[in-house]
Formats: C-alpha cells, structure tokens, sequence
C-alpha cells in the first residue's frame, strides 16, 4: 500500500474476493484481458506449504471473529483442507494461478506468502457499528529470514507487521472486507521487546477513530500472557489509513 497511488475505484465487499469483470481504465485492480503467455504460477503447490501452527492458534482462533478469506493466503496455508472451509470459500486452481498477474501484480506479497521473511496468516475480524471498535487479529510467524542481530529479528519486520495490519484493519471500516479501498499514510510505531527468530506472535488492530477518509488505528504484537495474566507486548503503532473517495463517500 502506497499513498501515492491513484483514487480508484474500490473493490466491493466480499469476503472471498473475485477479480472484477467491470472495465475501468482508471483500476490497477481490473482483470487483463488477453495474455500473450499463460500466467507464471505464483504460488507453490499446497503439500510444499504445510506447517504445524502453535496449539494456542487453534484455541484462540474461534474467537478471533470471521474469517478474512482471500485466494493465495488460503492456498499457502492450506486452509482449503481445513475441517469447516464451505465449498463456496475454497480456490479454484485457475484462480490461484493467474489472480495477481491478472490483476497488476508483480510477485508474491510481502507480508502473506510462504517465503515471506516475516508471515501473517488466519486474520478474523470482529466488526463494531459505525467502524470504530472494529478489531482485527491474525498470527505472525517470524522465520529466520527476518534475523538482524543474532538470534533476534530485523525491527523493520515488526514495522512491517504493524503496517500490514493497519491497512487491513481499515479495510473493514464500513462493515464488510473491501480489500485495497485505502492507502497507508502514516504508521508510528514504538518497539518494546526483541523477539526472537523462529516466534510466532499475535497481531491485533483496532479502529479508534473513523472521520471522512481518514481511519485511525492502533495495533500491538503480542505472545501469549505472563504469570499475572498479563499480555506480553513487543510493539505497539498508531497507523492512518487515506481511504479512496467512493468508499468513504465522496464522489
């Protein structure tokens, strides 16, 4: 997400998203028409995916809200195998294959891919009236990749983390997941503890304020609690989201 981008128009909300069939020229998300070549398989086959996920996932996650369905993430985490996932949530192969080529893309994401250096999966959003109050909450792993002094991971990966969960975040702010209908503006974020290579973490976002475009949120990374039942945060960050014209209203 870039501030600098255009004010397209948004996608409508869905949960399982669907390139658009409408024509707009003015839209980097719009469906390419025609291909001189097939498109490059993007994603990696689902049995070179597989990871065993820390047992408090599976307890946490029935109470994490609905969950935020989008192709690849699915596909990478083999969530379409999971006990659950209805018929009408699961990726056809075709549109695994070709979804980010088709749609302006040029690799894989930053933040939700199997080689990421740093990998959020299984977000679940709970939705409040009116936007604020609406909560976000997925898993972060953080592999070795993300390594800076020994043993402990790049701050850089934590911002990044705290970046990918704001914009999300404001993506539901009308009441329903309408992916890329804003663009980061600001992020301050504030590092409180080192984490080391190889955790798994939990990310939240929170809509605090919601005022014409402008989406105020604030998220935390966190693990587990301590013996007072405390949680542990290792950051915090306050992030604006600039959402585009026709989400927020105006024309």
């Amino acid at each position: 997400m870039t501030a600098n981008e255009s004010d397209d128009t948004a996608r409508q909300p869905h949960a399982h998203i669907q390139p658009s069939s409408r024509s707009n020229s003015n839209s980097t998300l719009d469906p390419v028409e025609h291909f001189d070549d097939e498109p490059k398989r993007l994603l990696p086959d689902a049995d070179e995916t597989k990871r065993e996920l820390p047992s408090w996932v599976n307890e946490q996650l029935p109470h994490w809200g609905e969950r935020i369905c989008v192709p690849e993430w699915d596909h990478d985490e083999n969530l379409d195998d999971e006990e659950g996932v209805s018929d009408s949530d699961k990726c056809g192969e075709d549109e695994i294959d070709g979804y980010r080529s088709k749609n302006g893309w040029k690799g894989t994401d930053l933040c939700h891919s199997r080689k990421s250096p740093v990998r959020i999966s299984h977000y679940g959003v709970q939705y409040k009236e009116g936007g604020v109050g609406t909560t976000l909450t997925g898993v972060v792993e953080f592999t070795n990749n993300a390594e800076s002094h020994a043993g402990f991971c790049h701050g850089g990966s934590m911002t990044s983390v705290m970046d990918d969960v704001i914009g999300w975040t404001a993506f539901h702010v009308t009441g329903a997941c309408v992916p890329w209908s804003g663009f980061t503006a600001q992020v301050n974020v504030s590092l409180k503890r080192p984490i080391a290579v190889g955790s798994y973490l939990k990310v939240i976002g929170k809509i605090i304020k919601w005022e014409g475009r402008k989406v105020s949120i604030h998220a935390q990374l966190l693990v587990g609690e301590d013996n007072e039942g405390v949680d542990i945060v290792h950051c915090t960050a306050e992030g604006l989201v600039v959402l585009k014209r026709d989400v927020a209203g105006y024309k």
